[in-house]
């Protein structure tokens, strides 16, 4: 008998079948500008933001969830200029976080990544207000117009991915991103580094730490401030750092 012809097995294949296209259309549903319009209009404060966005988008215990809570209630709903390195279509989905926040409480958003995937993935909500890039990030920063570095209230630095076996290269890129903005932007601007933990064991990774350091996006940003206390504020330090224009 074919197995499709058995009752039992036909019952199991088309449950598996209608669930599968339910899970289809509901991320068809999510990713529509229509449905992301009539759930954050009635949005106003950035609790019910942050616990709209990690329940629909990401993961209600995502790792880096308690640093985007501490960042985006540092705010405190006020308007905000974003810049984010390192656009991102899955995790945190923090643009996606920060293209809402902008929507609600005002502002300008913009993201960039090397993937031109990416923005493709997000044109329902790219807009004048929240805009991603397709570009190098260092390439990017080195070509913005100082007077917009200047208007930055919060950077995510989150591109160029991290390699525990050969930390070396992002951990440059990070540096490199630093630098060039930590020329142009004003007092009190928050930079937030992602995968730079303050402990080994928070990263996924099976082997012990081979280095006498712990590896990370903003190792070598750390370093530069360390050397010079002056500069910053580290309000936060978790899986992903915080650190604040002084």
């Amino acid at each position: 008998m074919n197995k499709y012809l058995n009752p039992v097995n036909y019952i199991k294949y088309s449950y598996k079948y209608i669930k599968k296209l339910l899970k289809i259309r509901s991320i068809q549903k999510i990713n529509n500008i229509n449905f992301v319009e009539k759930k954050i209009k009635n949005i106003n404060s950035v609790d019910q933001l942050l616990d709209f966005h990690f329940k629909t988008y990401s993961d209600i215990n995502h790792i880096n969830r308690e640093m985007f809570e501490y960042i985006l209630k540092h705010f405190a709903g006020s308007s905000l200029n974003i810049l984010e390195t390192g656009s991102a279509a899955h995790g945190t989905k923090s643009s996606m976080l920060f293209a809402s926040y902008v929507k609600i409480f005002g502002g300008k958003f913009d993201t960039v990544d090397t993937n031109p995937e990416i923005k493709n993935f997000y044109n329902y909500i790219d807009s004048p207000i929240a805009t991603f890039h397709t570009d190098d990030s260092v390439n990017f920063i080195e070509n913005l117009d100082d007077e917009i570095v200047a208007t930055l209230d919060l950077i995510f630095l989150d591109s160029y991915d991290l390699d525990l076996e050969n930390p070396e290269p992002s951990q440059q890129h990070g540096l490199k991103e630093f630098m060039l903005l930590n020329k142009k932007i004003k007092k009190g601007t928050i930079i937030s580094i992602d995968d730079t933990p303050d402990d080994f064991n928070k990263f996924s990774y099976s082997k012990s730490n081979i280095f006498n350091f712990i590896p990370g996006k903003g190792k070598l940003v750390l370093d530069y401030i360390y050397k010079n206390p002056n500069l910053y504020k580290i309000l936060f330090h978790d899986y992903s750092v915080v650190l604040m224009k002084k």
